[in-house]
């Protein structure tokens, strides 16, 4: 048994933990001597879902630096990371040294990685985005290696040893194949929070598609902000559109599976499992995201004609209904669409992130 640790540090949303747990679960697949443990903050979705699967993890009180009062910045570098990364090398002394730390983004990453190069310990990071978050950018000189999910983010960090690995989508939903449904079915999904314009918009542009004849079904998750499922239910209802609309869905296979195309917001995760997919999209990239992420996720499957991506400011929908109308609604658009996805980004990112990975956890010959 060679005892081997690795720490995963991070989270916040679900964009850096879902990315952090199959990568935890490829290396416990890989070497099922490695223990596992995490670093995350109190207010983080990992406080949640890290316990219910029974991870061992180390919560952490952290705040955002971005978009804060010159007081709160103060707080959080003057107190907050120093007493996390006391907290971490405790832990670390209790509970034992990993041999490597990943950092999957977010506040909580910061002071992970801190406490690894403060103890020594090799420090990898893993950028999902096109664009590498504030936290990897500014550690990413200190580190021993950068993972991309995206090929683009590499010139955002040109003093960076840097691999393309990809971003791992899970099995299920590499098993997850694409096919064309009579009538059309519509995936609408603006991540666990939902979007409000996509809310909004999406239901009044499938009024108008129904009222220019065409028959669609819709898949709407709309997040648990402001409650908007009864809503959302009955104006599909009242419409006369056949709709199933959820808060939030676990089995997200299932749902791709039925859907012929998908609009949503353009988080990496979600660009990579519609890649996986062959997923036709209509990408909708958050206006405020951080170096406008989102928008730069969009591009690695809009330029290779796999996708459409729209401006949340300058889309209306009636812009919209005209979108679907010209694809949703048109089989071979959808079928060039899906082999576009199909080739349009990493296939094997588990086998690439194993590889960076195991200089700690396989002996030398």
């Amino acid at each position: 048994m060679n005892n081997k640790r690795l720490c995963i540090a991070g989270g916040g949303t679900g964009g850096h933990v879902m990315p952090a747990l199959a990568l935890a679960d490829a290396v416990r697949q890989r070497w099922a001597d490695v223990a596992v443990h995490f670093i995350g903050a109190e207010r983080g979705m990992e406080a949640r879902l890290l316990p219910e699967r029974g991870e061992a993890v180390l919560l952490l009180q952290m705040h955002a630096v971005q978009g804060v009062s010159y007081g709160q910045k103060l707080r959080v570098v003057a107190w907050e990371i120093p007493r996390a990364v006391w907290r971490i090398r405790r832990y670390w002394k209790q509970h034992g040294r990993p041999d490597v730390l990943v950092g999957v983004g977010g506040y909580a990453s910061a002071t992970g990685v801190l406490a690894a190069l403060l103890s020594g310990i090799p420090v990898v990071l893993y950028e999902q985005n096109a664009v590498p978050g504030l936290v990897n950018r500014t550690l990413a000189r200190f580190c021993h290696t950068m993972m991309l999910g995206f090929g683009a983010a590499a010139k955002h960090v040109p003093y960076a040893d840097v691999v393309e690995t990809g971003n791992i989508v899970r099995q299920s939903m590499m098993d997850t194949h694409w096919q064309a449904h009579q009538p059309p079915c519509l995936l609408v999904t603006g991540g666990s929070q939902g979007a409000l314009f996509l809310n909004e918009t999406v239901p009044e542009a499938c009024v108008l598609l129904k009222q220019r004849g065409y028959d669609i079904r819709v898949l709407h998750l709309c997040g648990r902000f402001q409650n908007p499922q009864p809503r959302l239910q009955e104006f599909y209802q009242q419409a006369g559109i056949d709709a199933e609309v959820l808060e939030f869905c676990s089995d997200m296979p299932s749902f791709y599976a039925q859907a012929d195309m998908m609009i949503a917001r353009a988080g990496a995760m979600t660009v990579s499992e519609a890649a996986a997919v062959g997923m036709p999209c209509i990408f909708v990239p958050l206006p405020h995201a951080a170096d406008q992420h989102q928008w730069h996720n969009a591009q690695a499957l809009s330029q290779h004609g796999a996708a459409l991506c729209v401006s949340q400011h300058e889309t209306s929908a009636n812009d919209l209904a005209d979108v679907l109308e010209q694809h949703l609604c048109q089989v071979e658009v959808l079928e060039d669409m899906h082999h576009a996805a199909r080739q349009a980004l990493q296939r094997d990112a588990t086998s690439a992130q194993l590889q960076v990975l195991q200089t700690w956890f396989e002996d030398k010959p």
